[in-house]
């Protein structure tokens, strides 16, 4: 995985969620919900939020929809934890969760 992964899954699932190509399952909104509540107090996704919201769903999350988002969310904790901590591929990643959360309270 490189910095650039991030970006790119993101902009990938992005474009798939406007499309109707991904359409997210009610775990997978689950735990970008989860993410992003997390994430409001101190404003951004953290490795502890992300390592909390995969062992909720790991399992199933792996095997849904081709497992989308949990490899999001690998890219997701080594931007968190690698040397090449990529600012704008997080806060990408953060509206990408933010979208499927308002999809899944029937908002576009």
């Amino acid at each position: 995985m490189t910095p650039a992964t991030l970006r790119e899954r993101t902009l990938e699932l992005a474009k798939d969620l406007d499309t109707g190509d991904w359409a997210p399952t009610d775990l997978e909104r689950s735990i970008a919900n989860r993410l992003l509540t997390a994430a409001h107090p101190v404003g951004c996704i953290t490795e502890h939020a992300v390592r909390d919201a995969v062992w909720e769903g790991s399992e199933p999350l792996a095997r849904v929809n081709d497992g989308r988002l949990s490899l999001l969310l690998a890219e997701i904790t080594y931007s968190l934890t690698g040397n090449g901590r990529d600012a704008a591929g997080l806060a990408s990643a953060q509206a990408l969760l933010a979208s499927v959360n308002r999809r899944g309270r029937g908002g576009a």
